[in-house]
């Protein structure tokens, strides 16, 4: 059965997978082993996705594919894709080792599928691989803080998260750590259904709330935009008026047209504000976050107006016999030896006192000797 070819375009569209991640298992294959339905790999689902286009892929004029050394120079419509294995490969090579079905990579020998290849998104290839990485366990791995009994247990599953990513990513046991993936997503497939089910509707929630702050914005921007023109209109009524009423020598009916002016100017701005669309309401979850306990201003967790400590009784100011000021020391920095050598008294002009500069580090160094430990 022929293959179809690759959609042309900025980025090629790779196919979904007919099963959910959590059931899919990757098997690393070697030169020459089956292909049957177990190397569904698409990258890890690489290649990022931006539904704003505003995302190029990766190219450079440098560029040459590896299997039939075609550089840009001499094709301009050059494209690279890149592999499950992370190798290069032009579109036209592609097309002729692949076009009758699996085959192993030219440069390592992996069988490969067609369809597995993606475009290339960064410029170094072992980034593209961290993200594709990442992006897959993150998918596979999605438990929550909640669904364990202590922070001990998921410091626990987080840093075996971090083991089976860096197994992956340096290729150290990858059969082995492809099990550890499956068996995972067989013991917890209801737990990681339900995660998967929640983190949509939380992102449902997110771009419905984005779009009614974007539609806000525009209306606050239209507003505003109308209430300008306004101004400007009046203002020049106004002004006209009173150049009518002062050219016929009625200073009260200029005074009078001065004063409806500014009230009607402030009453616009009163029903500006009031046609204004209001702040949107913290969401459900946003609003569960805040905390509405009463912290000390001692608390790490206290965000209430700044309270001033007393630290030391400033009438006492035992701190003032714990040292002599001197006239004079021996400060080798640019600064001081500039205000010694001021001689054209611009230092001193704008009341800088090289004094006050010593006294104030010897007292920040001096006054927290008689400080208590805060309990």
């Amino acid at each position: 059965m022929s293959r179809p070819n690759p959609v042309k375009g900025p980025a090629m569209r790779v196919p979904r997978p007919s099963q959910p991640l959590t059931k899919r298992s990757v098997q690393s294959t070697k030169a020459g082993s089956s292909s049957s339905g177990k190397d569904n790999e698409y990258l890890y689902l690489a290649g990022i996705r931006d539904s704003s286009n505003r995302i190029a892929e990766y190219r450079t004029e440098s560029d040459i594919c590896p299997a039939c050394r075609s550089d840009r120079q001499f094709k301009k419509d050059l494209r690279l894709l890149v592999s499950p294995c992370y190798h290069k490969m032009c579109t036209s090579c592609i097309d002729r080792l692949f076009a009758l079905g699996p085959s192993p990579c030219p440069q390592c020998g992996r069988i490969l599928r067609k369809v597995n290849f993606a475009h290339q998104t960064f410029e170094d290839l072992k980034v593209e691989k961290e993200v594709s990485v990442r992006r897959r366990i993150a998918e596979q791995y999605n438990k929550r803080r909640e669904d364990f009994n202590s922070d001990r247990e998921y410091d626990d599953y987080l840093e075996e998260v971090e083991d089976i990513t860096y197994n992956l990513l340096n290729d150290i046991d990858v059969e082995e750590t492809e099990r550890r993936i499956t068996e995972f997503a067989r013991k917890n497939a209801k737990l990681l259904e339900a995660n998967h089910r929640k983190a949509e509707e939380e992102h449902a929630v997110e771009a419905e709330r984005e779009e009614l702050e974007r539609q806000a914005k525009e209306e606050r921007r239209r507003l505003i935009q109308e209430y300008e023109a306004e101004e400007e209109r009046e203002a020049a009524r106004v002004k006209a008026e009173i150049v009518d009423a002062l050219a016929l020598g009625a200073k009260d009916r200029a005074r009078e047209i001065q004063r409806a002016a500014n009230e009607a100017k402030a009453l616009r701005a009163r029903n500006l504000e009031m046609a204004m669309p209001a702040a949107l309401l913290p969401t459900q979850s946003e609003a569960a976050e805040v905390d509405d306990t009463e912290h000390e201003p001692t608390s790490p967790s206290y965000a209430g107006p700044f309270v001033p400590f007393t630290v030391s009784d400033p009438d006492k100011a035992i701190w003032k016999g714990w040292y002599t000021l001197l006239d004079d020391y021996s400060d080798a920095r640019s600064g001081s030896l500039q205000a010694k050598r001021d001689h054209n008294n611009m230092y001193r002009g704008g009341g800088f006192d090289l004094k006050q500069y010593w006294e104030m580090e010897i007292r920040a160094a001096i006054e927290g000797l008689g400080i208590d430990p805060m309990e």
